[in-house]
């Protein structure tokens, strides 16, 4: 998802800063730029936290692991 953004950010909005965006005429500079673009970094922000803090303990990698491993441990087949 990271990548993701920023290809979007770097392909769709980094036009609008050089005041060449054909979709955006008559809009450019780095205000304009900051407008269109604050969804796509949102979602960068985002993706960036879940990539360096991880999904957490309430997540479903998490309870997936935890259910996988109790029924191992159920069947005795846990390497320990």
């Amino acid at each position: 998802m990271t990548v993701n953004m920023l290809g979007a950010l770097l392909i769709t909005k980094l036009p609008i800063l050089w005041g060449d965006a054909p979709l955006f005429a008559g809009k450019s500079g780095w205000w304009d730029l900051a407008h269109a673009s604050r969804t796509d970094l949102a979602q960068l922000c985002g993706s960036l936290f879940l990539l360096l803090v991880g999904a957490g303990a309430l997540s479903l990698d998490a309870r997936l692991a935890r259910t996988t491993h109790t029924e191992a441990a159920a069947a005795g087949t846990v390497a320990r």
